[in-house]
């Protein structure tokens, strides 16, 4: 399995629970501190992402990781200011 992909799931399920999901979808009604929680989390894994890709590149990995699975990753890193583009192309 590639790393890019590996690293999508582990956010993905994470994101996946009922708390991320009311958090995500109820922004305005969120605290300036639980919005820089979450904004930081995407940036963590926008930071992983990038370094699972050189990863990959490195040592050959294929592109694994799904459509879907991406564009909810991209989904939620827009709602919180934050571009995948120079990870997922």
């Amino acid at each position: 399995m590639c790393v890019v992909s590996m690293v999508g799931d582990h956010f993905g399920q994470k994101w996946n629970n009922p708390y991320y999901i009311e958090k995500f979808t109820n922004l305005p009604e969120i605290s300036r501190a639980e919005y820089d929680a979450l904004k930081k989390e995407v940036e963590e894994m926008k930071e992983l992402l990038k370094k699972a890709k050189i990863y990959d590149e490195k040592n050959n990995e294929p592109h694994c990781e799904m459509e879907e699975k991406v564009a909810k990753l991209k989904e939620i890193a827009t709602l919180m200011g934050v571009d995948l583009s120079d990870v997922f192309k």
